[in-house]
């Protein structure tokens, strides 16, 4: 049953590798607090109904496609799809709406305020990967990760090497 499907984590080995292979829009720091990753920052209307993030520009993911508002829209709306199985359709079901503004730029519309809408973000199943991505494709692991997964031996083994385009100085090592 492993898989590399982001909404079909379900192993501590396959959440091990996912955290190699992609990143998510942001990562939650060892104070517990969240800070951004791909997104490069974000901000909330004071109702905490409208948030938008700032994406971080030049990251490639590792098939060297330039990530862009359009991935991080069908990654977020793949959880949230009419027949998602996503463990993390639950998280995003105060999402109204998910859009540009422009490139890299992404708006998140809530039904409601959520002062935490940056931790759910940070859920391991709500990594990023390139628009478009489906069903066996998500098997080839392509993220914007310090690795790039070479080998997947789905319940025996992973094999993954460092990505030299990593765009986290001084991480991944």
């Amino acid at each position: 049953s492993d898989s590399m499907d982001t909404a079909t984590l379900l192993a501590n080995m396959t959440q091990n590798i996912n955290f190699q292979i992609r990143n998510c829009l942001v990562e939650i720091d060892h104070n517990l607090k969240p800070i951004p990753e791909l997104a490069e920052s974000w901000e909330a209307t004071p109702d905490a109904k409208i948030w938008r993030f700032k994406l971080r520009q030049g990251v490639e993911f590792h098939n060297g496609k330039t990530m862009t508002a359009e991935d991080v829209i069908d990654s977020i709306n793949y959880h949230r799809g009419e027949k998602s199985k996503s463990a993390a359709k639950a998280y995003l079901e105060a999402v109204k709406e998910v859009r540009s503004d422009g490139k890299y730029e992404v708006i998140f519309e809530l039904s409601g305020g959520s002062a935490d809408f940056p931790f759910i973000l940070g859920d391991y199943h709500l990594a990023i990967f390139p628009a478009g991505t489906t069903g066996q494709e998500f098997e080839q692991g392509i993220g914007t990760g310090a690795y790039v997964l070479k080998d997947w031996e789905p319940g025996v083994r992973a094999f993954t090497t460092s990505n030299p385009n990593y765009w986290k100085k001084g991480r991944g090592h």
